[in-house]
């Protein structure tokens, strides 16, 4: 009796841990050169955020931003929740936070899955963009030295991956204007798990979220489970590199369907990209 009641002690404190570390909001930094960086410049990665909430209205979220100075935000989808419209007062507030962001940095957002399973993403879009947000929905944008491409992938490149029509790859950049290669590429593409494929593209950074950082981390392990509860994911956060390509993988700001968050705090990601000589 006194083991089972020390067992049932643990459990409910380890669920009371896991609910509350949605509290504790932190930052990470990471740092990449490329000589296509014409000078230093300080980058922000937001994803996953769920329809959370840090702070009335996101003021310790915007907060803990606007102490980094960057010179950009960028999100890697799933702001929102499925199955929601604007006129609900969850997606309400991150409008409002995404106009609040506006107001100060340039935002560039792609779609997650979440966007996509939306009531009306269309709709959604419109509202970010009348926010200030500049929303590539396979499609690039310009802005100074970067070139931006926003992957919206359809459902079954998130549950049914075999079904996928892996063409959309092949299209990432193919409406950039000719003269670009000198720009610094970032995808901005919320499955981490294509990696191999984004590789192959003009990207020399590409930006993700998706997988909460699986959920649960363990030292020497990392994440336990990802979103689609799968065991161990490979690209569950922090950053990869290969042929000379970078991805970040954002742990997210919030989650959905399991509420907790064990030994994996929602995350601020701030990279710095260094003009190399």
């Amino acid at each position: 009796m006194i083991i089972l009641i020390i067992f049932s002690a643990v459990f409910v404190l380890l669920l009371l841990y896991g609910f509350l570390s949605h509290l504790h909001l932190v930052t990470t930094h990471y740092e990449i050169d490329s000589d296509k960086i014409k000078k230093d410049m300080r980058i922000v990665l937001l994803s996953d955020l769920h329809c959370a909430e840090h702070g009335k209205n996101n003021s310790k979220l915007i907060q803990k931003i606007d102490q980094e100075k960057p010179d950009a935000v960028f999100v890697a989808g799933d702001l929102t929740n499925k199955h929601l419209d604007t006129q609900d007062i969850k997606v309400q507030k991150v409008l409002l936070l995404l106009k609040n962001l506006s107001q100060k940095y340039p935002v560039f957002y792609s779609d997650g899955n979440h966007e996509i399973r939306m009531d009306d993403p269309g709709e959604y879009r419109k509202a970010a963009k009348k926010a200030g947000v500049m929303y590539p929905e396979n499609e690039t944008v310009i802005y100074n030295c970067f070139s931006v491409y926003g992957l919206t992938l359809p459902k079954v490149g998130y549950y049914k991956k075999h079904l996928l029509d892996e063409s959309i790859f092949d299209n990432i950049y193919a409406d950039e204007p000719e003269g670009n290669d000198d720009k610094f590429h970032i995808l901005l593409a919320h499955e981490p798990r294509y990696f191999e494929k984004y590789v192959d593209t003009r990207a020399d950074l590409i930006l993700s979220g998706h997988l909460h950082g699986g959920i649960m981390r363990l030292p020497f392990v990392g994440g336990v489970i990802a979103s689609g509860f799968q065991f161990f994911p490979k690209y569950d956060a922090g950053i990869f590199e290969k042929n000379g390509k970078s991805m970040v993988v954002s742990r997210g700001l919030g989650s959905h369907t399991l509420k907790f968050r064990f030994f994996n705090p929602p995350e601020v990601v701030v990279i710095d990209l260094k003009h190399k000589q």
